[in-house]
């Protein structure tokens, strides 16, 4: 007799849940948010859109966060479609172009999604939860961008989407524009997919110009790795034809209306303390590798982002000894090419020192 476990879906019964581990009051160095917080000022305009009209839905279009945003961005309007988080936007990708291609139903052949391995767990987990495959090209030995493969694999598999990080979590790879612009002109029947969420700590151009000159590329954006992550505010920049489709399979009501409103102010008034936040952070970030590579036994991959992969012997033994010590980071050491690597976000000076002499003692 058949049970509710058998009406899970069958690729769903292997994965695990996105699980954030908990550990109040301790130095948060884990999920790669912005260390700096927003000033007073900031915080008080913010409270001081709070609406008396929650008892309303929010405004389906985001029409005032749209055209604040587009402005910005040199975009318009209509070129833009919002998201809880960029998390969501994955998966309304995955709903919109998740059609099988026409060879591979004669072939019994699901729908794909192909991305560089290690990569972002929400592109698998996106995959899996709306029936589509997904694939995984390894980056180089050090974890570095591999066109070769990527182009390879690309054209062996003819995937839906693709999915590119860059800067890429865990790894903070970068992949080259022109790697980019190769994949869209050899490969202009797959949805490319430009993940840009740590940009703002890269120096580099975003490709949202190819993304309009493209209509089979996306640009993904986030607010939440700029100080912003409460507010749960990501975008898909794209051709308005194309975003179109995305907004076929958007929640009308998926942007509160405080997170809109904060996001605006935030954006409107407060723009040089975000970029000035974000540049103390590639400082530190400087800072911070020179204080890790000095450890004995760590190995720090280069990094675009605003965080650090390391690998070190015991990792999860490290992991565990600095979370006794107050700092939490992101444990991946588990079998496979993430074995005893560590992620670290980069902090404030004075965490980035507590993080580094609580590894010190760690490691002795």
């Amino acid at each position: 007799m058949s049970t509710w476990k058998d009406l899970i879906r069958t690729p769903l019964r292997s994965v695990q849940a996105y699980h954030v581990p908990s550990h109040p009051n301790a130095i948060k160095l884990d999920a790669n948010e912005s260390a700096y917080g927003l000033s007073r000022a900031a915080h008080e305009a913010v409270l001081a859109t709070v609406t008396r009209e929650l008892h309303r839905y929010p405004d389906a279009t985001s029409r005032a966060l749209r055209e604040l945003l587009a402005g910005q961005l040199g975009v318009d309007g209509s070129e833009l479609c919002f998201g809880n988080g960029s998390d969501e936007l994955l998966g309304l990708l995955c709903a919109a172009f998740g059609e099988p291609r026409a060879e591979g139903k004669k072939k019994g052949k699901p729908p794909s999604i192909l991305y560089p391995s290690p990569g972002f767990v929400v592109y698998q987990t996106a995959a899996v939860s709306h029936g589509m495959v997904p694939l995984e090209v390894p980056l180089g030995p050090a974890f570095e961008a591999d066109e070769a493969a990527l182009l390879e694999a690309v054209a062996r598999e003819q995937p839906n989407l693709v999915f590119l990080a860059t800067p890429n979590n865990p790894t903070g790879t970068v992949w080259p524009r022109s790697t980019i612009a190769k994949l869209l002109v050899q490969h202009d029947n797959v949805i490319t997919v430009v993940d840009e969420a740590y940009l703002a700590y890269a120096d580099a151009r975003s490709c949202i110009d190819l993304a309009l000159a493209h209509p089979h590329c996306l640009v993904l954006q986030t607010l939440s790795k700029i100080g912003m992550a409460g507010l749960r505010v990501g975008y898909l920049v794209g051709r308005r034809e194309v975003v179109a489709e995305v907004e076929k399979v958007r929640p009308p009501y998926n942007l509160n209306t405080l997170s809109q409103r904060a996001a605006e102010v935030l954006l409107r008034e407060y723009q040089p303390e975000i970029l000035a936040h974000a540049q103390e952070i590639k400082s530190e970030r400087l800072r911070l590798k020179t204080g890790l590579e000095s450890l004995a036994g760590v190995q720090v991959f280069p990094s675009d982002a605003n965080f650090f992969l390391v690998r070190v012997a015991n990792a999860t033994a490290i992991y565990e000894s600095l979370a006794e010590r107050g700092v939490v980071v992101r444990n991946f050491d588990r079998p496979g090419p993430l074995a005893g690597c560590l992620r670290i976000t980069v902090g404030t000076p004075e965490e980035n020192n507590w993080l580094l002499d609580a590894l010190r003692s760690c490691l002795r």
